[in-house]
């Protein structure tokens, strides 16, 4: 169902527009009896929809995926020391 046709409760709305994802998650699902995924998607749009400025900014989730190369060099980098430190030592 998509975002815009379902009527949120007060307490739905009260934790998103807090902030507080999760409560509202649990509250939805209690409510209606959606799966976490069906939840988490409708949560993430009604936020999306009352918070439109936190669209613009960076969410670590994303910024974490949009660093690509950087990311995948940084875990080598640790993938490094741990054998390097492995080999010392034994």
């Amino acid at each position: 169902m998509a975002t815009e046709e379902r009527q949120y409760s007060d307490a739905v709305t009260e934790a998103v527009d807090s902030g507080n994802k999760i409560e509202a998650i649990k509250q939805l699902r209690e409510e209606t009896g959606v799966g976490l995924t069906q939840a988490k998607k409708e949560i993430d749009g009604l936020y999306r929809i009352r918070h439109p400025q936190a669209a613009q900014t960076s969410d670590p989730a994303i910024k974490s995926e949009e660093g690509g190369a950087g990311g995948l060099l940084k875990l080598l980098a640790v993938i490094a020391v741990i054998v390097a430190a492995y080999l010392y030592f034994f």
